[in-house]
Formats: C-alpha cells, structure tokens, sequence
C-alpha cells in the first residue's frame, strides 16, 4: 500500500473513530424546515398542502409529499403515537422536508397543541345539519349503551371538514342526514364545539328534501 492510500485509511479510520460514522455520513441529504396551517390532505394521493409561513403575506400553498410509513408524525414532547391519519385541514404544523429531492418529501411533522385545541370523539345520531355549518348530534356514551342521551350542538367549516366513510379513512364526499350514525371529532374554541372530522358508519335511507352535502377540501 503507498503512502497516499496509507493516509487515506488512515483518515477514514480515525473519523470513524471520533464520530461512530463513516467520513462520509456528511454527504446523506441535508433536512430543511417548514411550519405552516394545513389547508389540505389527501392520503390516498400522499400528498399535504401547506400555508407557509414564509410566505404569509402572498398566500401561497406549498405542496409536500408524505406517505404511512416514512412521514413521522408527532406532538411537540414526542408523547403521542399518531400517524399521516392523525391530520387534518387546519392543524400549524411543523416539518422536516429532505432538501436537494425532486418532490418535497416530509420525513418528520410536529402537530402544534394549542391550549384547549386537544382533539375529542362524540359518537351517536344526526338530529340536524344544514349546510350553513351546523350539526346536532344525539350522543351514544361508551360501554356499549344502546339508549341516545343529551343532544349535542357543533359548528363546522363547511370548505374544511374532513369527511370519510367507515371502514375506509379516504377523505370522500358524502350527503349526511338526520338520522345516520357518525363520529364527530372536534376541539373546543371557547363555549364551541368545532367538528374536524366526521365519519358515517351507518346511513338512512336518502332523502331529497333534507339532504345536507358535507364536502372535504380540494
């Protein structure tokens, strides 16, 4: 071995001895950062829109890649398991996107908790919707209860709800009537009960005259 290729092991031998890397552990993809408010999310498609906040002032949506088994989706104390399911339209999010790739593919996302913004579940029966963003909701408590109790009043975004259908967790468009089976969830801004998400598991019979379409964003 001459001299130079002596130098050269040497040096590798030596980084890796200081580091626990290989010297060219520098070169993997360098990692850069988003923050933002979801304005859309579309699993199926693997794909997250973003109002980023570097550009607040024009508006613009950025379009990220994430997929169930790469994107890593945490709280801010790393406390919760949650996965891409766990996001909807109007989360502030923070991101790790890899630099230097041809789409912009979100490795990490850090949900932002505000205070009294944690996400809850309500399960039971539409009394009331209409399209103006009102719901009512005949509550069905846990342990297995067939009887509905106290009727339950919330409010929603009709152009940022996010809907699905049982069993599948694909955003759809559905038509939602009283008297069909769903799951609310929501957060609580003040004295409001604010819907999220909503999924149909069991629907009535459809009815023209009362039909209210709850639609996701796009």
């Amino acid at each position: 071995m001459n001299m130079h290729n002596l130098r050269l092991a040497a040096a590798l031998t030596l980084a890796v001895a200081v580091t626990g890397f290989p010297a060219w552990a520098d070169e993997a993809p360098n990692v850069l950062h988003d923050s933002g408010e979801i304005t859309w999310v579309d699993l199926k498609q693997g794909k997250l829109q973003l109002k980023n906040d570097a550009s607040v002032m024009t508006g613009e949506v950025e379009e990220y890649r994430i997929t169930q088994n790469e994107t890593r989706v945490t709280d801010p104390k790393d406390e919760k398991m949650m996965t891409v399911n766990d996001l909807w339209p109007g989360q502030r999010v923070k991101i790790d996107v890899v630099e230097g790739a041809e789409e912009k593919i979100v490795k990490k996302i850090i949900v932002e908790v505000r205070p009294g913004w944690e996400l809850y579940e309500a399960y039971g029966r539409v009394e009331a919707i209409d399209a103006a963003g009102t719901l009512d909701l005949a509550e069905r408590p846990k342990g297995g209860v067939v009887e509905y109790t106290d009727v339950t009043h919330f409010v929603f975004d009709p152009k940022t709800i996010v809907v699905t259908e049982a069993p599948s967790s694909q955003p759809v468009v559905l038509r939602v009537v009283p008297g069909d089976t769903v799951k609310v969830e929501f957060v609580t801004k003040g004295e409001k009960k604010a819907v999220q998400a909503l999924t149909l598991y069991s629907a009535q019979v459809r009815k023209t005259v009362t039909t209210t379409t709850v639609t996701t964003t796009q």
